[in-house]
């Protein structure tokens, strides 16, 4: 029997009959092994334990194979010397009755130039996959591991042999890293089939990684499991995208719930508004009751304002297509901004030069600025600074969902205390707010997301606790020459004459806007819906000069009835009303088109001036 081979017979009782001195020289024990023949073989394997790294490993090892009962050609162990040792178990059988068990022991046998070729091959190819494989023993120790799962060469080599309780030991890992793989390891075993299960791992930088495990039984020729092939796939990017998902998913629900009340609200500031107006028209500058009106209509103008937020957070508001010049918007900003912050913040404004128009209104860029100004406020309660930084900036490559051309970028930055983690994935829901009850609502950011987004920029906040948040703007450039509106007079209501075909299914709307038109000299033709609308027009003969209808109705919405309306009335002139538009074709033909919006809620003058607007056009 050569001599680099440690051989251990015991017979069925567990006594040994045999141990060669060359078992325990492999494991650096006294070579006294004649005085163990006869005795519980029990006695021998504590000793022998004592000799390898993780001792109760070594015994539960002994117990496992015996339980089994079948052998075990080749299984690699680790002593406390760093030697690796194989061991192999063998039952010993007369028939079906057990009659002994030879433990052999020695040094790892080293394959032959042909098997190191192919163990090469093989482990080139593992290597290469993305996933991190592993082979291990029943008992949990590994014998193969590709550089996918450790990258560190000194530590794939270090672990061979060792179980993955030693691994976290080793690593200054609790405990627990190991148990899930442990547990699934004896399913394997038991079960003689694949377990799968997932599990979050930390890297280095604290940062949450998610994997899922496969452990795949390798049978011997017995039929047994003399392997377990544990196969990871690294999901970390799959588990942030389905978040994404979700996250978009939540955000377009609550976009369609905001866009839904505020065209309810819509309709019903309009008719505040309007019958505001109307009573406002009747009184003598000197009537008492201005006192009672002006609140309400300063009420309706606010509650406007906060129905916009809700449409620019749900991006389902319909903007004109204008280009603004982001420096003169902020000129005219800058001395609202330092109203609105306290005498111990200051603000700063940095300018670049370059194109800095960008597609958007101007009401919309300044409630950009002002809420970010807001937010910024917010965090420095003992006062700090605020920084606003315009400049150009030319992408050379898509990059964060933009592709490459010009942008403009609006950064404002404070030296606030800073938002956590879990704050910063939250920031842009809509009614997530840090602040005290009563104290904002929670849209401010929503509101600047929605419209940076509809205008197809991005947005990205840097912040850390204590040392600050900056939020980064981007915006496409517009070279277009900046299109600017003429804010409406409040002097005498333009009059007109000529028959409105008018189509409102709110009820309320309706009346107050049939009343107002008649009043200025126009005749009214009514309608609820698209339907009734093309019935209304097909039973009266003479001319229709213009179709002053809503978007959003029941039966036939505002854009299917003006393309058939103008089917058979060509000269027909349309003015959509709307204050919310659920179709995004819809929203972006009548944005881009030539016939108009007028946005609710809106006076009664502005309803004036723009009917006049379109009937007087060439």
């Amino acid at each position: 029997m050569a001599d680099d081979l440690g051989i251990l017979l015991e017979d069925a009782d567990g006594v040994v009959q045999h141990c060669t001195p060359s078992l325990l020289r492999h494991l650096g024990l006294p070579e006294a092994a004649g005085q163990y023949r006869g005795r519980p073989s029990s006695a021998l394997h504590e000793v022998v334990a004592t000799a390898f790294l993780d001792r109760a490993g070594y015994l539960d090892g002994i117990a496992f194979l015996r339980s089994r009962g079948a052998a075990v050609d080749r299984e690699l162990l680790t002593t406390a010397a760093g030697h690796t040792l194989e061991r192999t178990y063998l039952p010993l059988r007369d028939g079906d009755v057990l009659t002994g068990t030879l433990w052999q022991f020695g040094a790892a046998r080293l394959p032959d130039d042909r098997s190191a070729e192919r163990l090469a091959l093989f482990e080139a190819i593992f290597a290469a996959l993305p996933g991190q494989m592993a082979v291990l023993s029943p008992t949990g120790r590994y014998e193969f591991v590709t550089p996918s799962a450790i990258r560190d060469e000194a530590l794939r080599s270090w672990i061979i042999g060792r179980t993955d309780r030693e691994y976290a030991a080793h690593r200054g890992r609790a405990a627990s890293f190991a148990e899930a793989r442990e547990a699934s390891i004896r399913r394997v075993v038991e079960r003689r089939e694949v377990d799968e299960y997932e599990e979050e791992l930390r890297d280095a930088d604290g940062a949450t990684r998610h994997y899922q495990r496969h452990m795949v039984p390798m049978f011997g020729a017995d039929g047994t499991v003399e392997r377990v092939l544990g196969y990871g796939l690294d999901l970390t990017q799959l588990r942030r995208v389905e978040q994404q998902l979700i996250q978009s998913q939540k955000m377009d629900a609550l976009g369609r719930l905001a866009g839904g009340i505020a065209h309810d609200f819509n309709n019903l500031l309009t008719v505040i508004a309007g019958c505001g107006d109307a009573l406002m028209l009747e009184l003598d500058d000197s009537d008492e009751r201005r006192e009672l009106l002006e609140p309400i209509l300063e009420a309706s103008t606010r509650a406007a304002d906060l129905t916009q937020q809700l449409l620019a957070f749900s991006r389902r508001s319909v903007q004109q297509v204008t280009s603004v010049d982001v420096m003169e918007v902020l000129d005219r900003t800058v001395a609202m901004l330092r109203r609105l912050v306290s005498d111990a913040i200051q603000i700063r404004v940095h300018r670049a030069p370059g194109a800095q128009h960008v597609p958007l209104d101007a009401s919309q860029l300044q409630q950009v600025l002002v809420n970010l100004v807001v937010n910024a406020r917010d965090a420095m309660a003992s006062g700090g600074t605020i920084t606003i930084d315009v400049r150009p900036l030319r992408l050379l490559e898509p990059t964060s969902g933009l592709s490459a051309g010009e942008y403009v970028e609006l950064q404002v930055s404070d030296t606030g205390h800073g938002m956590t983690e879990a704050v910063r994935e939250q920031v842009f829901e809509p009614f997530f707010t840090t602040k005290p009850a009563g104290v904002g609502t929670g849209l401010g950011l929503s509101t600047v997301y929605g419209i940076v987004t509809t205008a197809k920029g991005t947005i990205r906040i840097t912040s850390a606790v204590g040392e600050g948040t900056s939020i980064r703007v981007l915006l496409p450039c517009d070279c277009r020459e900046l299109v600017g509106g003429a804010p409406a007079t409040a002097g005498v209501p333009v009059r007109g004459t000529g028959t409105i075909l008018l189509v409102e299914n709110d009820p309320l709307v309706l009346n107050l806007v049939r009343r107002r038109l008649q009043e200025l000299g126009y005749d009214i033709l009514a309608a609820h819906d698209g339907v009734e609308a093309l019935a209304v027009a097909a039973q009266y003969e003479g001319p229709i000069a213009l179709l002053l209808t809503d978007v959003v109705m029941p039966h036939m919405g505002g854009g299917m009835l003006a393309q058939r309306l103008k089917e058979g009335r060509p000269d027909t002139r349309v003015l959509f009303m709307s204050g919310f538009v659920d179709d995004p074709t819809l929203a972006a033909e009548i944005a881009q088109g030539d016939e108009g919006l007028l946005q609710k809620p809106f006076t009664l003058h502005l309803l004036a001036e723009r009917v006049a607007g379109v009937l007087a056009r060439p």
